[in-house]
């Protein structure tokens, strides 16, 4: 699970480093992160301090929030797509009676604490 975390952290910022057409080359200089350190960054593989985060995020020059709302974003809806997909590959067969139901199930569970 905490790997994950510095995983989607790492997505993060790779995604935005690329939509400013930048390499990860570039973006090591511009930082002072070793290029090899970044690497292990952006795929998650290395454990990115604060400060480090914060540098990255000056010389993309956004938010540091940015690169945390990006992974926090990307993560959820990965998460709930496949979700509902599940969902609705288990009903796509099933009758208006039968979603119905389930729905009611549904609610009934979510209600509970």
């Amino acid at each position: 699970m905490e790997m994950d975390i510095y995983k989607t952290i790492g997505q993060s910022i790779r995604k935005i480093r690329k939509s400013l057409g930048l390499t990860q080359e570039e973006l090591s200089v511009k930082t002072g992160i070793n290029p090899s350190f970044l690497s292990h960054i952006e795929r998650g593989t290395k454990k990115a301090s604060i400060e480090t985060i914060y540098k990255i995020a000056n010389a993309l020059e956004v938010p540091v929030q940015k690169i945390f709302s990006e992974s926090q974003v990307s993560s959820i809806k990965k998460k709930n797509y496949s979700f509902s997909r599940k969902i609705e590959m288990l009903v796509k067969d099933k009758d208006e009676e039968y979603r119905k139901i389930l729905l009611k199930v549904a609610r009934l569970l979510a209600s509970k604490k």
